[in-house]
């Protein structure tokens, strides 16, 4: 049996090195670029701002016994302090979110998380379905309104 084993001269070996090197700024580079860029574009601050409105349409549910806010003012009003989501930048919100404040609550009540569509981003470019804030939204939603509740 023959026993392949690669030797390398110093040169060889100084040569990987540079070459590994350059591969690794090379993609820390581009990380750092895709990652300005979705930021610059609004992507992250859109979808961290349809979360909070998850939240805090669902905190502002079960503080109202179960009514939806009517307006943007009312969730402007609602208190926030001691959640994570405190403080709530509104102006960005408004800029990235769009809220129904008129949904047929019973309607919604039977929405499956891909149907939702009361509280949705101005520019979709995230599948909120399986969001656990969403989740806790529908749940909210059906607790009040659902077939239960009539």
């Amino acid at each position: 049996m023959t026993n392949i084993v690669a030797h390398h001269t110093p040169q060889q070996d100084r040569r990987n090195k540079i070459i590994l090197t350059i591969c690794l700024i090379i993609a820390v580079t581009l990380s750092i670029a895709v990652v300005v860029g979705r930021w610059n574009n609004g992507v992250d601050a859109q979808n961290h701002a349809v979360r909070v409105m998850f939240s805090v349409v669902n905190d502002y549910m079960i503080a109202n016994e179960g009514a939806w806010p009517k307006s943007w003012q009312d969730l402007e009003s609602f208190p926030s302090e001691g959640n994570w989501y405190d403080p709530v930048d509104y102006e960005l919100t408004k800029k990235h979110v769009v809220i129904d404040f008129e949904p047929n609550l019973v309607q919604v009540s039977e929405h499956s998380p891909p149907e939702f569509q009361a509280i949705r981003p101005v520019n979709p470019v995230f599948d909120f379905g399986k969001d656990p804030r969403l989740v806790q939204l529908l749940i909210t939603v059906k607790r009040f309104h659902g077939e239960k509740s009539e």
